[in-house]
């Protein structure tokens, strides 16, 4: 396991968050989704879309000199948490997601709720989170859609 450091995300960071996760989708996910649900999944992505998570300072970042990943909150929801796809398995995600559970439970929430990829799932579970439902996600206008699973964990 490579060292790294996880900090708060500043707004010179935007592109390279973005290229993280247009690489972590294509790469992680392809064994799951179809090349058309990813291509749905990414169309119209920008990385002003994060700005808005760093502003709130609800967004994290991984790095080694090279942007490894990030980890996204609002309220009680990760709504996202993706890592670069050659630097996966490393333990970058579970330093994240752990960064992440402890930003929610500072600010008083009694669970962390997700919409994880059906590859994330097995992941997820690893770190105490249960399946509490399944559902589809779909992005913008298309009729393209991606299975996700609803997962929760418990905050003591």
């Amino acid at each position: 396991m490579s060292a790294f450091e996880i900090r708060s995300a500043k707004e010179s960071d935007i592109q390279r968050i973005f290229d993280v996760h247009l690489d972590s989708v294509t790469r992680l996910c392809a064994g799951d989704y179809s090349r058309e649900q990813i291509a749905s999944w990414l169309d119209g992505r920008t990385p002003a879309m994060y700005l808005d998570a760093i502003r709130r300072h609800a967004l994290w970042v991984a790095e080694d000199g090279d942007l490894l990943g990030f980890a996204e909150t609002a309220g009680e929801e990760l709504t996202k948490l993706f890592i670069r796809g050659d630097r996966a398995r490393r333990g970058t995600g579970k330093a994240l997601l752990e960064t992440a559970v402890s930003g929610i439970a500072r600010a008083g929430y009694a669970r962390v709720y997700l919409e994880a990829t059906t590859n994330a799932v097995p992941f997820y579970g690893r770190h105490g989170f249960d399946v509490i439902g399944r559902g589809h996600f779909s992005h913008g206008s298309s009729p393209i859609q991606l299975e996700i699973v609803k997962m929760e964990r418990r905050l003591s």
